[in-house]
Formats: C-alpha cells, sequence, structure tokens
C-alpha cells in the first residue's frame, strides 16, 4: 500500500467513526428527549397570559400570579443562574418563554435554607435561574413557562425534579 493509499484509507477510517459516533450520540440525545417530553409538565397549568413584548419600563395588565408564569415582557433575558440583585419580572418571562425553569425564594430565609436550595439547583440541570423574591408566599415557587409549583417546605428532590422536567419546554428554543 502506497503512502497516499494510506492517507486516503485514514480519511476515509477518520470520517466513518466521526459519522458513525455522531449518529449514535445523536441518537442518545434523542432518546433522552424523548423520555423528557413524555414526561408530564409539573406544577399547576396557569392561564395563558400572552407572550407580547412590550417597550422597556412601558405599562402592561399586572401578572395574575405571583410569581408570573407567563404574559408581557421585555425584549432582553435575564440570564442563566443564581441572581443576587432584583431582576425585573419582564426579563425572567422572558428568558422563561425560552425555556428557562426559575426558583425563586423568599427574601430574608435563613441562609442555611438557601444554601439547600442553591445545592439542589447546582445538582440539576438544564435552563434556569435562581433568585429571592420580595412578596413570595411560601419559602420555594418554581416557574417555567405555564406552569407554577409553590413549596411550603424546601424539598431538593423536587427542586430537581422539577427544572429537570420542565426546562426548554416552552414556545421558543433560544438562549436565556
Amino acid at each position: 500500500m502506497t503512502t497516499d493509499q494510506k492517507v486516503i484509507a485514514g480519511i476515509v477510517s477518520l470520517t466513518l467513526i466521526i459519522v458513525i459516533g455522531g449518529t449514535w450520540l445523536s441518537s442518545k440525545e434523542g432518546e433522552k428527549n424523548l423520555e423528557k417530553l413524555s414526561k408530564q409538565m409539573m406544577g399547576e397549568k396557569m392561564a395563558d397570559e400572552g407572550a407580547g413584548h412590550v417597550a422597556k419600563n412601558a405599562s402592561h395588565p399586572a401578572y395574575r400570579s405571583n410569581p408570573p408564569t407567563s404574559g408581557p415582557h421585555w425584549a432582553g433575558v435575564a440570564g442563566p443562574g443564581i441572581k443576587y440583585e432584583i431582576v425585573p419580572d419582564e426579563l425572567i418571562l422572558h428568558s422563561m418563554e425560552h425555556g428557562a425553569t426559575v426558583v425563586w425564594y423568599k427574601e430574608g430565609l435563613e441562609q442555611s435554607q438557601i444554601n439547600r436550595i442553591k445545592e439542589a439547583f447546582n445538582n440539576s440541570s438544564g435552563k434556569k435561574i435562581m433568585l429571592a423574591r420580595k412578596d413570595l408566599g411560601v419559602p420555594v415557587a418554581l416557574t417555567s413557562w405555564g406552569y407554577l409549583l409553590k413549596l411550603q417546605t424546601i424539598d431538593e428532590s423536587v427542586i430537581k425534579e422539577f427544572i429537570e422536567t420542565n426546562n426548554d419546554r416552552a414556545p421558543e428554543k433560544a438562549p436565556i
């Protein structure tokens, strides 16, 4: 076998490995996605308040749930992760429209409780945001587009399951 033939054989072999490996990985990811989509969404299905974009700081009807699960929102997004500053509902909602799940905790919770929520948040996968909410009537509320689950106690397994079940199941597939 000449050097040119060896190079061609190597390229063909490498191409086959890439195609077969990519197909295998895609099928595994597809199976995982089908399994996720077969799960029922968690939380109470809330009334659809629309998905209209409004100008930043423009007035709009009050949201019908606390925290909100749909409704008018701004063009920007909140971005993923744990937020230590106040983020307007209008940015959070747009992130939710893009598939984010949101873990809201009552402002003023003891640090040990926040740490438990944070651990569940960090141990879950998916599009997610965590932040405090001043007027939350329960220790923890979980939201995704159109769904709300209020928790009277901190349950790390429920927080993780909500994030992994409800994330990326919203009207738009885009960065959060």
